[in-house]
């Protein structure tokens, strides 16, 4: 707790800089009026206290892992999203909160230090958001229902969007240059195109060929392929964020002797599971393309299917929280938070980018995984639950599926 004290004149290491104060004293009047709303609301009874601290020790116990194998993911949210799915959005947000906090106390990986406590409002959110989209369906919703092309339209409209990222990063350009004083300007305006044209696709394809009330069927031909093409899509991104020539294994060349715990993985050199590219992007593709047809096998037997909005609802939670997060992680740590997403900033910044920008396009890469795992994550667990447990939560026979 030493990082608590107030930082001197001259100091700027392990301690809290003054203009920083005002904001840990709001999270902290923000956690206090969480738990009121929660109160009130009804959702935090006795069964929903004991959810949220095993919750939390959830995140607390995933979250330093992940720091420790300075993985570039979080996973620190999964207690965070099984609490909004079963105790509504507050108790949810509450739970995100109290856990960052708690982790920024204790001696862990991640933990003993300022860094989980900044990153409290974002938590925050994404319990908000868990408790959302699972009042929206997302756990329970059957491949027949109609709600089906709402998803598929927000679906369609995200992919649109990240196709546009895509191509302006390759013409245009995506991202600020130190010798080009303008692209600032040009990174904001070709995201709020990029943004319309995204919200513009789904509106329109939500209209038109996703009307799917009274047409079950149809809804689950294209709930099929879009869980196919989705999952092909997720396995692509995880192996080049993992085997990629700049990818995870790329830093792990046994060097690193500041870990957590020492050297990472004992010292080994793991930098040699790096594939040099065209391979490595060709064997991406190729697993991604397998995988795919595997789960065009899967989804079309029983309710498999069903993932698809579990998914659009992680990627969702992680976009807002993109949003959130970005500005503390650039403003006030630099883009360096200590865990292995600092190796995506760092290879961001190498190619000239400006600390904002490098943390946006690292969070656009690693955060939509992270919420898809972590939901898929939730949503394995609640189908395990027994309905006797489940209905002991406030909306947990409205948010889940039998």
């Amino acid at each position: 707790m030493d990082w608590l004290t107030i930082c001197a004149a001259d100091q700027t290491d392990g301690c809290i800089p003054t203009d920083k104060i005002p904001y840990l004293v709001a999270i902290a009047v923000g956690a206090v009026l969480l738990a009121v709303i929660a109160r009130r609301t009804r959702d935090l009874s006795t069964s929903t206290l004991t959810l949220m601290a095993v919750a939390i020790a959830i995140n607390l116990v995933l979250g330093s892992l992940t720091v420790a194998l300075r993985l570039p993911l979080y996973l620190d949210s999964v207690g965070t999203i099984l609490v909004g799915a079963l105790a509504g959005p507050w108790a949810g947000a509450l739970t995100g909160v109290l856990a960052n906090l708690l982790w920024s106390f204790l001696p862990i990986p991640g933990g003993a230090g300022p860094v989980a406590a900044f990153f409290a409002p974002v938590a925050a959110v994404i319990g908000l958001m868990a408790g959302f989209w699972a009042s929206r369906g997302v756990f329970q919703i059957q491949s027949g229902d109609g709600r089906i092309g709402g998803f598929l339209a927000l679906a369609t409209g995200l992919g649109v969007a990240l196709l546009g990222i895509v191509v302006a990063a390759n013409t245009v350009g995506y991202g600020v240059t130190e010798d080009d004083p303008g692209s600032g300007d040009r990174f904001l305006l070709t995201t709020a195109v990029i943004a319309l044209v995204g919200v513009a696709a789904a509106a329109v394809s939500g209209r038109t060929i996703f009307r799917l009330d009274g047409r079950p069927e149809a809804a689950r031909r294209y709930l099929v392929a879009a869980a196919t093409l989705t999952a092909s899509v997720l396995v692509i991104a995880i192996l080049r964020l993992l085997f990629s020539p700049t990818g995870y294994f790329s830093h792990i060349d046994g060097s690193d002797p500041d870990g957590p715990d020492g050297p990472l993985f004992g010292g080994a050199n793991l930098s040699g599971l790096a594939l040099q590219d065209p391979l490595g992007l060709w064997a991406a593709i190729a697993v991604g393309l397998l995988v795919g047809a595997l789960v065009f096998l899967w989804a079309r037997r029983g309710e498999n299917v069903r993932f698809f909005p579990v998914w659009v609802g992680g990627i969702t939670t992680a976009l807002v929280g993109t949003t959130i997060a970005t500005p503390i992680a650039a403003y006030v740590f630099g883009g360096v938070t200590g865990g292995g997403t600092d190796a995506l900033v760092a290879v961001f910044r190498s190619l000239g980018l400006d600390v904002l920008q490098a943390v946006f396009l690292q969070s656009l890469l690693s955060d939509p995984l992270d919420k898809a795992i972590s939901y898929t994550i939730v949503f394995l667990i609640l189908g395990a639950l027994p309905i006797t447990m489940r209905t002991m939560y406030s909306r947990g026979e409205t948010t889940v599926a039998a």
